[in-house]
């Protein structure tokens, strides 16, 4: 009985602040694939917006897949473990994820985020030319998905990090896509 309630406490807390969709757990193929067509076919009747709306699902999602610190240990072991959740508003959706990253993770990752976020549409663009030309050494990783999903949305990212312990912390990436 004390798991109904706390399960229906859960999607209380969950309806009154207004997310459509959450998932925890393991970002591999099969689970993105899933989620990605339920989520393109079902909360958007233009679909020009779904389009886009899919492509920054599928730009963060990816992230977590490739740089999640954590990996799961089913048949692929290289899928990152976090997590997405999807609020709905009036004007907009909001795009939350989280995973964990380390120390070094957490020092490029400000770095990356700080220069999206005072960078204008052209500047990006110009930005993401850039790092796409860096060799896959001379990247820092994970930045072209912030970047795409900043110019497709019109929105700087937010974002913050939780500290988990001296080299662990939780990174939460925040994107606004208008209705």
């Amino acid at each position: 009985m004390a798991l109904v309630e706390n399960g229906k406490d859960i999607f209380e807390t969950m309806f009154e602040n207004n997310v459509v969709v959450c998932y925890i757990g393991p970002f591999d193929g099969q689970i993105l694939s899933l989620l990605a067509s339920n989520i393109e076919d079902s909360l958007w009747d233009d679909p020009k917006r779904g389009k886009k709306f899919f492509k920054i699902f599928i730009e963060l999602s990816q992230n977590i897949y490739l740089y999640s610190k954590e990996k799961v240990d089913g048949l692929d072991k290289s899928a990152g473990v976090g997590l997405i959740m999807i609020k709905e508003y009036d004007e907009y959706f909001q795009f939350i994820t989280g995973n964990m990253v380390d120390h070094n993770d957490y020092v490029k990752l400000t770095d990356k985020c700080d220069q999206i976020i005072s960078k204008s549409r052209d500047e990006l663009r110009e930005f993401k030319r850039q790092q796409r030309s860096l060799s896959r050494s001379d990247s820092d990783g994970g930045n072209i998905g912030i970047i795409q999903s900043t110019i497709l949305s019109g929105y700087p990212p937010s974002y913050t990090f939780h500290k988990v312990d001296d080299n662990n912390y939780f990174y939460i990436l925040s994107i606004r896509i208008d209705k």
